[in-house]
């Protein structure tokens, strides 16, 4: 069995905002099928992967054909301060928010954009699913993890990248990309080690030394495992995508840290003044519930859902388990979505003086 070891977060919705407003129960009926269908489109302003959104999109489809979703990407704060901008010119354009940014995410609520809702099976999530509910939600989680290259690294080598630790080891050297941690996938490592008393700023100033690469974004630094120019990419990767280039025949191979970092991948929440309400309503209720679970466990998306009764039925995975080298975390690590927000930035500063020094 899977050991969590959760930072308990003192971070919930009140924290953010007035008293929490009347929660409204939300559940899929006839009214509301009869009713979204009569709006007959929803809009989406979404951060995952384009191809996996339109997997996820395409699902529902299937279940409800009348609904357009009219798609829109801005990934991240990108996204938050568009909403942010036509909320206060009283542009309403927007029906449902799907957003990674823990801190942009924040703002959102507290700026009082979304409606409180209630999903059905709320009995059903994970801690995971609810650092920001009852206005956003994270129907799925994130496992970071350490991708490398077996014609560069052997599995005895490989072996070493189960401790946070064993990234230091000279064999290692040279062969190390990073990627600025400006967001999530790239934070939540990071929020790790500053709160590791073992870590810390010591762990980084020794990373520093092994000449890591640094990209900006964590395609390139997959590139570079996959062509062995950079074979590990440290603090930079996580679980679907991992996944999906393995599925696709990738020359890769990944191992969890011990503790794995886990968290809430994205908060999707309804827009208080979506111009469509119940098709919003009926998108977002299918989207964090069991439709939802099921199709991001498709191969575009190999996501893991925050359901607790949802098995894991990415296809992928039995692939994976007939592998020697491959298996699931132990212990996960939870962030402290409180710390995430307040201390994130000063943590992306010590990470930037660090590993940009002459020295």
């Amino acid at each position: 069995m899977m050991k969590s070891t959760l930072a308990v977060a003192a971070f919930v919705a009140m924290t953010l905002t007035a008293p929490v407003r009347a929660q409204e129960k939300l559940a899929i009926t006839p009214e509301l099928v009869s009713a979204a269908e009569q709006e007959g489109e929803v809009t989406l302003l979404y951060s995952s992967p384009l191809n996996a959104m339109h997997a996820f999109v395409e699902a529902f489809n299937q279940e409800y054909p009348n609904i357009t979703v009219n798609l829109e990407r801005k990934a991240g704060s990108a996204g938050v301060q568009m909403l942010l901008e036509e909320s206060q010119a009283g542009v309403h354009r927007i029906d449902v928010f799907q957003g990674t940014d823990a801190g942009a995410n924040a703002t959102l609520v507290k700026e009082n954009l979304f409606v409180a809702v209630e999903p059905e099976e709320v009995e059903q999530f994970l801690p995971s699913a609810l650092p920001m509910a009852p206005y956003l939600y994270y129907p799925d989680r994130n496992r970071s993890l350490i991708m490398y290259n077996p014609n560069y690294v052997t599995e005895e080598e490989a072996a070493k990248l189960q401790s946070w630790e064993g990234i230091l080891d000279p064999a290692f050297r040279d062969k190390i990309s990073l990627v600025e941690p400006t967001f999530g996938v790239t934070l939540a490592p990071l929020l790790y080690i500053m709160e590791t008393p073992s870590l810390g700023e010591d762990f980084l100033r020794k990373l520093k030394q092994q000449n890591p690469t640094i990209f900006v974004n964590t395609a390139q630094a997959r590139d570079a495992v996959i062509s062995g120019q950079k074979p590990i990419s440290w603090g930079a990767q996580w679980e679907s995508v991992a996944f999906s280039e393995f599925e696709r025949g990738a020359p890769i191979r990944f191992a969890y840290p011990k503790p794995t970092v886990e968290y809430g991948t994205n908060g999707w929440g309804v827009l208080a003044n979506a111009p469509h309400p119940n098709a919003a309503r009926l998108f977002y209720a299918w989207g964090v519930g069991r439709g939802g679970a099921t199709a991001m466990q498709g191969p575009a998306y190999n996501g893991l859902p925050a359901l607790k009764k949802v098995e894991d039925g990415r296809a992928v995975v039995a692939k994976l388990k007939s592998e020697s080298w491959f298996k699931f975390p132990e212990e996960v690590w939870n962030p402290n979505l409180d710390s995430w927000i307040n201390n994130g930035t000063a943590y992306q500063q010590t990470w930037t003086k660090i590993m940009k020094s002459a020295n």
